[in-house]
């Protein structure tokens, strides 16, 4: 469903006219004040040509997959007819701006090496944020992950979640009945899970739907996989150039199954009643009753030496995680 974005075009207050003088037949002349606002809105909605030079991309990125062949397309078409669609830019400092929408006609624009026709708009950064996540939703849809890695960057950059569902286009109905965002909730889910450089090699897998995201992410945290150390399932996509993007989520998926999650840590077995420690400036003693812990007892008895670098790497393992 279509949405709108209306951006004001904000008026200086007019003067209050003159009154008119009493004139014996009316005039045929336009209301000038009317004209000062036809005048004011069409040169707001003038297109203008603007070097692509000068022209800065969002700080917050929306596509995973750059899509060459449809950019070299676009070119083609706005060198045999022009370019049709204006893009959306905002006025940054030092006479340059910044891209709002319309990325892949700069980019198509960029390989010409032509001049882009754009609407210059004055707007703020949620503005110009609500605009971008909204014509993405006109144009191509981004997919469920490239929406979580978006809403990612904004929350990181201090946005509310307000914003994020209205740039989105997510949780509404939620959000209306005072419910808890659940769409949003499992995007921060999926992404505290996983890490950027294993969803950069996966992709936008446009046909992955939240779902399987986020069992994936599931497995990945049951499977003992720290965002920060990823490799073994970024290792199985070293083979898959050329393939999709579902392609490839579905050989992580494939790679996740054939690893099994860490064993359980053992716990030693322990004396039915507690060692006896004597330390003097020569010697510690440590005993314990064959009765207490027999198998134990035996052990010790054979491995001496394997009992000693038990307790040397005890000393160590404690001394580490000192602060």
């Amino acid at each position: 469903m279509a949405r709108k974005i209306q951006f004001d075009v904000s008026e200086q207050p007019e003067a209050a006219p003159a009154p008119a003088p009493v004139a014996d037949t009316p005039s045929r002349a336009p209301s000038l004040s009317g004209m000062a606002r036809s005048l004011h809105a069409a040169a707001a909605a003038a297109i203008r040509d603007i070097d692509t030079r000068l022209i800065e991309e969002s700080r917050f990125r929306d596509r995973l997959d750059p899509d060459d062949d449809e950019i070299e397309d676009l070119a083609d078409s706005i060198r045999a007819q022009g370019q049709l669609i204006p893009i959306l830019v905002s006025p940054v400092a030092g006479g340059r701006f910044r891209i709002v929408y319309g990325r892949r006609r700069l980019a198509a624009l960029r390989r010409l090496g032509l001049p882009a026709k754009a609407l210059v708009r004055e707007l703020d950064e949620d503005q110009a944020i609500i605009a971008q996540g909204q014509e993405n939703s006109y144009r191509r849809d981004l997919s469920w992950i490239e929406k979580a890695v978006f809403a990612k960057q904004l929350i990181a950059a201090g946005k509310s979640d307000d914003l994020v569902c209205d740039t989105l286009n997510i949780d509404q109905k939620a959000r209306k009945a005072g419910d808890k965002l659940t769409g949003l909730s499992r995007m921060k889910q999926v992404m505290a899970r996983l890490s950027p450089d294993l969803i950069d090699a996966i992709g936008s897998a446009p046909n992955v739907g939240r779902d399987r995201w986020y069992l994936l992410a599931q497995q990945i945290e049951k499977k003992g996989f720290p965002t920060g150390n990823q490799s073994v399932l970024l290792a199985a996509l070293a083979e898959a150039q050329g393939s999709t993007s579902e392609q490839r989520f579905d050989r992580v998926e494939a790679a996740l199954r054939q690893i099994r999650p860490p064993a359980a840590a053992v716990p030693l077995p322990r004396p039915a009643s507690n060692p006896v420690v004597k330390v003097t400036r020569r010697n510690a003693t440590i005993t314990i009753a064959s009765k207490d812990a027999a198998e134990l007892h035996r052990w010790i008895a054979d491995h001496p030496d394997l009992a000693v670098s038990a307790l040397h790497e005890a000393q160590r393992n404690h001394q580490s995680r000192q602060p």
